[in-house]
Order: structure tokens, then sequence, then C-alpha cells
């Protein structure tokens, strides 16, 4: 699956997942994926957060319209996910200030400054839980990338 497709791949593609109303559910992407692409199909967190920001509708499906836009989604939050566990070294879903702190050259950064360090922990960490969810973790990638 790749984000350069045509409009009648784009087509065909949607036409494979689809049951025949007209729009995807969540388990319908969710199968489509796991079964055709096994490599995406098992990050279900990429695959959850790319179904709820290609929804620009809201109504809860994924139609014909927003479906070019879900493929690239989970191409980017795919390789955001592989990130965050390469950050978050006790695999317990959430990264750590520690984990944070020692992993924070992956993002491309080289700034050891604690003050610093901390400053952009809890900017990341905006329900000041302690730890940085993927949800918060991809805000913050997405900040990144525009400025």
């Amino acid at each position: 699956m790749s984000g350069q497709m045509s409009k009648e791949e784009v087509k065909k593609l949607f036409n494979e997942f689809d049951n025949g109303n007209g729009h995807l559910s969540l388990a319908e992407i969710d199968r489509a994926i796991t079964h055709r692409y096994p490599q995406l199909g098992t990050n279900k967190k990429a695959i959850m957060r790319a179904y709820k920001e290609a929804d620009s509708s809201g109504n809860g499906f994924v139609e014909l319209r927003e479906f070019r836009k879900i493929i690239q989604l989970l191409h980017h939050y795919d390789e955001l996910s592989k990130l965050f566990e390469e950050l978050d070294t006790n695999d317990d879903h959430r990264i750590s200030y520690p984990e944070f702190k020692k992993g924070f050259s992956l993002l491309g950064e080289d700034d050891t400054d604690e003050q610093f360090l901390r400053k952009e922990f809890n900017s990341i960490d905006t329900n000041r839980g302690g730890y940085i969810l993927f949800d918060e973790f991809c805000m913050y990638m997405a900040k990144r990338k525009v400025n």
C-alpha cells in the first residue's frame, strides 16, 4: 500500500475493503489491513490513529473521499509507532522521562541540557500523567514537522 496511488487504484482498494455499503468501519479497515498488509496489521496504534484522523466528517466511518488520507496516514503513524517503541525501552506503552532523556537523540536532537529536556518532556505530556502516551507523541512530532 503506497501513499502515491492513482484515483483508480484508491477506488479499487476501497472497494476491496468495503462490505458493500460505501463506507468503512474501523473493523473493516483493521481486518483488511491485517489480511492484505500484515506488516501494518500488527500496529493497532497506527491503524487507530490513522482511522480517527482520516474520518474528517466525524461520522465514525471512512468514505471513499477520505480513503486516500488513511493510506498516507497509515504509513506515517506506522513510522511514528516504531520510533515510539524504540523510546519505550521497557515496553509499557508509554515513555517515562528517563526513557525520553536516554532516547532523545533518536528524535534527531543532540541537546542534553537537563532543563531543556525536562521542559520538552513536560510540553509533550499534555495530560500531566508523568508519561508520554502515543497520542501525545504523535501530536509532538506533528508540531516538530510544522516548525
